[in-house]
């Protein structure tokens, strides 16, 4: 059971779906690089694509894409076979020249040290999305629009643009699972067809209109609280009876959350005289989607995520206070720290690296929770709620 549980997520990311040829993985080797180029044309190494592109690389260094080979992810890969690690370094360092840096790590003994990873320590860097056979590809010319090879006196043989760069389902290789390992009728990760059947779709917005906006490569979601902030819509309320507090979904081109590692908890509770919490009074609404595995299959236990311009709220009675607080609660990682990595923490040796990284691991998803929408609200006197 421990087994398969661990082998999930890259059991799931294994069936998942791409931009025809352009994502058939594992990806081919890069081979040999043409013989006039210089190191740095032909370097693998984000830092070199910096030389050039630092905007992009100051960008791309804040994301959880160059976060990709997290401590979470190699605690776990210490335990899986090659095989079982390429299914996993597909999304996470999809490079062919990352899994042979990995492996060759493990044969030493050092795959856990950061420093003797190569460059597998990259995670999803700039060659996963843009080089294929030393040859690279991006979006459109900015400032022509023009496709196809485009060459002239440019670094690396020039590039080809490529219109895949700008649709959703260039985004699918890794965030689109396949259909055949749903869970209740849907993929663990959904949100290629979750954003094809929103109003953002039917509007022309593509999921880099809002995670690579003007092209930056900084691929922010439910881990930023701007940017969580910006797809939501709070709403307080009260009466003499009862407040209330909801939220909205009206900027999120997906399920909010749209994967099942987040958790978003909406709190409500009475204050007393000096303004503190009334013990014994919370009340809350959880807003997650909850799978579990009995032994032998995987089940879904509850769905509670809110589709675009679906609502969820919390109430709570009056009882004998006159304040009361609400607040959104936003745990990133709750799945990882409950459950992948509590049952980790409890199975895998005590001294050994791989379990040194997952306690890592499991401290960082402590360190991602944050609140939004914080207010207070006051309780309306009974002769307000007349007409």
């Amino acid at each position: 059971m421990i087994r398969l549980i661990l082998l999930l997520f890259a059991f799931l990311l294994s069936g998942a779906v791409g931009a025809e040829e352009y994502w058939t993985r594992p990806l081919k080797p890069q081979g040999k690089a043409p013989a006039a180029w210089s190191d740095l044309e032909a370097s693998l190494d984000p830092r070199s694509c910096g030389a050039c592109h630092p905007d992009k690389l100051a960008e791309w260094s804040g994301s959880l894409h160059a976060k990709a080979f997290s401590p979470g992810l190699v605690g776990q890969l210490l335990t899986f076979s090659k095989e079982e690690t390429q299914d996993c370094l597909d999304c996470h360092a999809p490079l062919a020249e990352q899994a042979a840096a990995f492996e060759a790590a493990r044969k030493t003994g050092k795959a856990h040290l950061s420093e003797a990873q190569g460059l597998a320590a990259a995670g999803n860097s700039c060659g996963g999305c843009h080089l294929r056979g030393h040859q690279r590809f991006g979006p459109p010319q900015r400032s022509t629009g023009a496709l196809g090879p485009i060459k002239g006196d440019l670094p690396h043989g020039g590039f080809t643009g490529d219109a895949d760069f700008e649709r959703s389902e260039f985004c699918a290789a890794c965030h689109q699972f396949a259909a055949d390992q749903a869970i209740n009728g849907k993929p663990l990760e959904n949100t290629v067809a979750e954003w094809r059947a929103s109003p953002q779709a039917a509007a022309g917005q593509n999921c880099q209109s809002c995670h690579m906006p003007d092209r930056q490569h900084l691929w922010r979601g439910i881990h930023d609280p701007v940017t969580t902030a910006a797809g939501l819509t709070p709403k307080v309320s009260a009466d003499h009876d009862k407040a209330r507090f909801a939220v909205t979904s009206t900027g999120v081109g997906h399920a909010f959350p749209t994967y099942v590692t987040p958790k978003v908890i909406l709190h409500a509770v009475l204050l007393d005289g000096a303004n503190k919490p009334k013990q014994g009074t919370e009340a809350t609404y959880v807003i997650q989607r909850r799978v579990e595995f009995d032994g032998s299959d995987w089940h879904e236990i509850s769905d509670t995520r809110l589709l675009p311009g679906q609502s969820a709220a919390v109430e709570i009675n009056w009882r004998d206070a006159t304040r009361a607080k609400v607040w959104l609660e936003v745990q990133p990682d709750d799945f990882y720290h409950s459950v992948t990595y509590a049952q980790l923490r409890r199975d895998l040796p005590k001294a050994g690296a791989a379990a040194r990284l997952i306690a890592e691991a499991d401290s960082r998803t402590r360190s991602t929770i944050y609140t939004l929408f914080a207010a207070e609200i006051a309780r309306p006197s009974a002769s307000g709620d007349r007409p």
